[in-house]
């Protein structure tokens, strides 16, 4: 098969700016929240700004001046960044600003347990930069009548799934925000929680435990149902899901069942997804057309059934164009799907780009399907053609009869490029290093990699600003410094 070289220069932008985003833009240079002692800060008329590129704002100082009255965090041009490493909580009704040049990382929990308020800013200077929720980093709320605002817009507080339904379906376009961590048990949804979404809903680093859908013939089944018109949904976990669906059209997934033109970033799931029907099944989200899913992750497993077209540890179906992505992403459950299906670690058809990605559950396939570690079919979409660099996968990957199996890609029948993607010899049980694609041989930009030679050291094109590989990390294997497995 000939392979033309597409210029990835639009895509590769995107997903720099993700990665940019997803990191601080120095390790050291932020006003740092903990509890050591403050130094190298003013505080003035209940303004807090750096004086240094390395400050530090002790965490008891702060909550005493919040007691007294509002308070506003400003780490300036100095030093860049906040982030809050030790836990704070405030009972008053101050308000409290964080005011960041670049990029704002939470570490630990921070709690409005009053009627007290809060307004994160990030980029008053800079550009690229994000918010993020690492460790055990999270944002709750006591009282559901705090503000909460975000880069100028305002958010409704919601700590009900029932009652977050409903306020989106009454202002599909409205900003919401999970107050804290629920558990959904023992309710059994039989339909999406939330059918449609245009604005923008933010977990806050919490989670949402026990979800569990038995859908029936619902043609979209997921958390959310369908997400689009750039909506966004971000910084939730979902843990132990069990989702079901008999789905026909658009997608099964555990947090969204077809996105459109909109965008998933730092999400998770862990639990079990399973379709009956013949809509692409994910770990994470069925179906995507036209849009970025980045930082984000799934350790669940995915049966596609019998009937299913795909399925993916992460995503079923990922329909890219210009400047769409998986970035910074990863998939370890095992994926499963029955004949003539396209069953993939990371993504079962693949029309977008990836990037920076890696799957690690085993993959199988029924009579005739197409079955790879990373990704079950390759192939050119109406508006793209696929582009893969700094990918592997390492999971087992077999079929039945007839079927086309290949390390990394099951069958790849795209016009396109891969650079620097691999796949392991010894544990995926395709030990043929001309096999990284099951019906192109030497397909280009694919190594094949034993076992050793993955937890040697980084794989040549494996960047060390993106990855990065410790024995007693993520089995050895190489991860993402922007999404680190669990510890």
């Amino acid at each position: 098969m000939t392979r033309s070289r597409i210029n990835p220069s639009a895509s590769t932008s995107i997903a720099a700016a993700i990665f940019v985003a997803a990191l601080s833009s120095s390790a050291d240079a932020a006003i740092k929240i903990s509890a050591n002692a403050t130094k190298h800060v003013a505080c003035s008329e209940g303004v807090c700004q750096a004086t240094a590129s390395t400050a530090m704002l002790n965490v008891s100082d702060l909550v005493n001046m919040l007691e007294a009255g509002d308070v506003t965090v400003v780490s300036g041009s100095i030093a860049h960044d906040i982030e809050i490493n030790a836990a704070l909580r405030w009972t008053s009704t101050s308000h409290l600003t964080l005011d960041s040049y670049y990029a704002i990382t939470i570490n630990s929990p921070v709690i409005v347990a009053g009627a007290g308020s809060l307004t994160i800013t990030t980029n008053d200077g800079a550009h690229n930069g994000d918010y993020r929720f690492l460790n055990k980093g999270r944002i709750e709320f006591r009282d559901l009548n705090s503000g909460l605002t975000i880069n100028g817009e305002n958010y409704v507080l919601e700590n009900r799934i029932h009652d977050l339904a409903r306020d989106i379906r009454q202002n599909t376009r409205g900003n919401y925000a999970l107050a804290k961590s629920i558990n959904t048990r023992p309710h059994v949804y039989s339909a999406s929680p939330i059918p449609f979404l245009l604005g923008k809903f933010d977990g806050l680093g919490n989670s949402i435990a026990n979800l569990t859908i038995d859908a029936g013939a619902s043609p979209k089944v997921g958390l959310f149902a369908q997400i689009s018109g750039q909506a966004v949904v971000r910084d939730i976990g979902l843990t132990d899901v069990n989702i079901t669906g008999a789905a026909g059209e658009k997608g099964i997934g555990a947090l969204v069942g077809y996105l459109t033109s909109a965008s998933v970033k730092y999400a998770y799931a862990t639990g079990q997804v399973s379709g009956t029907g013949t809509a692409p099944v994910g770990g994470l989200i069925g179906q995507v057309s036209f849009g970025v899913i980045s930082g984000s992750y799934a350790n669940v497993s995915v049966d596609g059934g019998d009937s299913s077209t795909a399925a993916g540890g992460l995503i079923g179906f990922f329909d890219g164009a210009t400047n769409q992505l998986i970035g910074n992403s990863y998939a370890t459950g095992a994926v499963s799907a029955g004949a003539n299906a396209s069953v993939g670690g990371l993504v079962g058809i693949n029309t977008g780009e990836i990037s920076n990605a890696y799957a690690m559950g085993a993959v199988s396939g029924g009579d005739g399907a197409k079955v790879g570690g990373l990704i079950g079919q390759n192939t050119d979409g109406e508006l793209s053609k696929p582009f893969l660099s700094d990918d592997y996968a390492i999971g087992a990957v077999s079929g039945g009869s007839g079927a086309t199996t290949g390390g990394l890609i099951g069958e790849d029948v795209a016009d396109a490029q891969a650079s620097d993607t691999y796949w392991d010899l010894d544990t995926s049980g395709i030990s043929d290093p001309h096999r990284g694609a099951g019906n192109v041989v030497d397909d280009e930009g694919i190594t094949g990699l034993t076992t050793a030679q993955f937890k040697a050291g980084l794989p040549s094109g494996l960047s060390p600003l993106n990855w990065a590989e410790k024995a007693t990390r993520n089995g050895g294997y190489p991860y993402l410094i922007a999404n680190p497995p669990p510890k």
